[in-house]
């Protein structure tokens, strides 16, 4: 059985824009990976995390476009990922961890559509 929910009382709502929910945080020294941050809500979220001076790291199947959607953003760094691609995900996050910086905020906006039926569940 689904536990209740509840509102968590945070003030935003529908209406409420990114730079209103970030308005006042410093984020200096951070470091966030936003998958599909190139796009949609997600590059709204590089935005806004940016804003706030956080680094952002944009994983992206195709960096071109991303360059091309990122450009004028500082901060932002581009690279490789195709979530469909188990070995092109092991080596993204081989290439992060050998950074040595960590990773405080892990946003997921890339969404996965079409995928071919396998025949495996997913986990």
């Amino acid at each position: 059985m689904p536990s209740p929910q509840r509102p968590i009382g945070s003030g935003f709502g529908a209406e409420s824009t990114a730079a209103e929910v970030i308005k006042g945080i410093d984020l200096s020294g951070r470091t966030a990976v936003v998958t599909g941050g190139h796009s949609g809500l997600g590059l709204e979220t590089t935005r806004a995390l940016r804003s706030a001076g956080a680094t952002v790291v944009v994983p992206v199947r195709f960096p071109d476009r991303a360059r091309d959607t990122l450009a004028g953003i500082d901060g932002v760094e581009i690279e490789q990922l195709d979530l469909m691609d188990p070995a092109s995900i092991d080596a993204f996050a081989d290439g992060f961890l050998a950074t040595g910086r960590p990773l405080h905020i892990l946003v997921n906006c890339a969404g996965i559509q079409n995928v071919p039926p396998t025949g495996r569940p997913w986990v």
